[in-house]
């Protein structure tokens, strides 16, 4: 987050007292350097150019509109000051310079403010992009590492890292609605971690971010002996401060210091991909063969995996098939981000009548890099597709349907279309029509669709 790349702003932002002190100050330099250098015309007003007509400017680039709007009336009311005063220079008005004073702050102030909420939307796109990638790597490091893993394993033992993580994602399933999912299953999860760690000594321990900085964390589940956590220890610490994974060098365990450091080895936390700390695991003791980067990562990797699993929706964790959880997990998000950020989205639906190898075929061509998939079967028995649209608003999905009739007469012939072809369209603008009971209706009555195949 402190990358250059990740700065957005233009300007310090526009709040707080320093900003009102700074308009006055610099508004105030101005007048007084006028007074200065050119008495008989502090302003300006007569010469080639009215320098003071900078100060606006500047604090309307800097801070926006209302702050370029004061620093103009200040000049103006210095004009309307000394011309009270008798001023020769400023005995008639000059309405001019005023409205032209006027008008440069509140006009550069305006544009100033127009880009910031254009940054501010962008870096919002911007977050949603990283939580996707964020979602995509960790699938991705959970399949390459399963693969390595199977290769170290017992020949008589068949379990794969990715069967291991659909297992807990399954008893989660069983549980009931409001229960302590983490409490109730801290146990296997424990135990998943210790198996792809070689744990000997540790303990899964539960963090609650509202309650602030713990003086003692009880253990949920432990391996071998370990008792209350203390809260003050350098790792833990460390840990929670940082959200990331803090372990000791191994040169400190080699030199025998490691008492003097922490009573811990690792200190791993149990992070979603939105930032909550649900849990730590608290490594005391691991083979020292094991204790390398490699295997802390893939720790980690494997808590951030089993967070998102504990902080899903329960509605969406009842789905049937994983390509339905992710569907409606990304869908809510979108719901999330329309309501809270104003970001559009799309949804559509198509209902196929008559369907194609062909026509399946051009529906995967036409999926760009954000869009989602769903195929499904509704009430009426007809074959569906629904096509997420993240980040794209209706005259985007205008768009999207414009290239998918460009694609259809391609495939199909010139005066091809989806009608001939029997498909049915159904759109739904997120953005538009933002409220979940009417995203509900729309899947739910006018697609045929049910709460066992969409969850909202």
């Amino acid at each position: 987050m402190k990358s250059p790349y990740m700065d957005y702003s233009l300007a310090p932002r526009a709040n707080g007292w320093t900003s009102w002190l700074e308009t006055v100050l610099v508004t105030a330099l101005v007048i007084g350097a006028g007074l200065w250098l050119a008495p008989q015309d502090p302003l300006q007003v007569r010469a080639e150019f009215p320098w003071s007509v900078l100060a606006p400017v500047l604090i309307g680039v800097r801070y926006g509109f209302v702050r370029g709007l004061l620093s103009a009336s200040l000049l103006v009311a210095t004009f309307f000051v000394l011309h009270r005063d008798g001023l020769p220079a400023y005995a008639s008005i000059a309405p001019g310079f005023i409205v032209g004073v006027l008008v440069c702050g509140m006009l550069v102030g305006e544009v100033r403010d127009l880009w910031e909420r254009r940054l501010q939307r962008l870096q919002m796109a911007n977050d949603y992009r990283q939580y996707r990638l964020d979602d995509f790597t960790r699938a991705h490091q959970i399949l390459r590492v399963s693969h390595d893993r199977l290769e170290q394993r017992l020949a008589g033992s068949d379990q794969s890292l990715r069967s291991a993580l659909h297992g807990l994602s399954e008893r989660l399933r069983a549980q009931p609605d409001g229960s302590d999912n983490l409490a109730l299953l801290a146990e296997p999860i424990l135990a998943l971690l210790g198996q792809y760690g070689s744990l000997r000594v540790a303990g899964l321990y539960r963090v609650d971010a509202l309650a602030g900085p713990p003086a003692h964390l009880s253990a949920l589940a432990t391996v071998g002996t370990m008792e209350a956590l203390n809260g003050d220890d350098l790792l833990v610490r460390l840990c929670l401060e940082r959200r990331e994974l803090v372990s000791v060098l191994e040169e400190v365990i080699e030199a025998g210091e490691l008492s003097s450091v922490s009573s811990l080895q690792a200190c791993i936390p149990l992070i979603d991909t939105s930032g909550q700390v649900l849990a730590i695991l608290a490594v005391r003791q691991m083979p020292f063969f094991v204790f390398h980067e490699r295997t802390l990562s893939l720790l980690l990797l494997l808590a951030g995996h089993i967070a998102d699993l504990l902080t899903h929706d329960p509605v969406v964790l009842q789905l049937p098939c994983a390509e339905a959880r992710h569907f409606a997990r990304q869908l809510q998000r979108s719901l999330v981000d329309v309501e809270q950020h104003g970001l559009p989205a799309c949804l559509y639906v198509f209902e196929i009548t008559r369907p194609s190898d062909a026509l399946r075929r051009l529906f995967e061509y036409s999926q760009r890099g954000l869009d989602l998939h769903l195929p499904l079967r509704n009430a009426r028995q007809h074959q569906c597709l629904l096509v997420l649209l993240p980040l794209t608003s209706s005259e985007g999905g205008e768009g999207y349907l414009a290239r998918l009739g460009r694609l259809v007469q391609e495939q199909f012939g010139v005066k091809a279309d989806l009608r001939n072809l029997a498909v049915s369209v159904f759109i739904h603008d997120l953005q538009s029509a933002p409220q979940r009971d009417g995203l509900r209706g729309f899947l739910y009555n006018e697609c045929g669709l049910n709460d066992q195949q969409v969850a909202v």
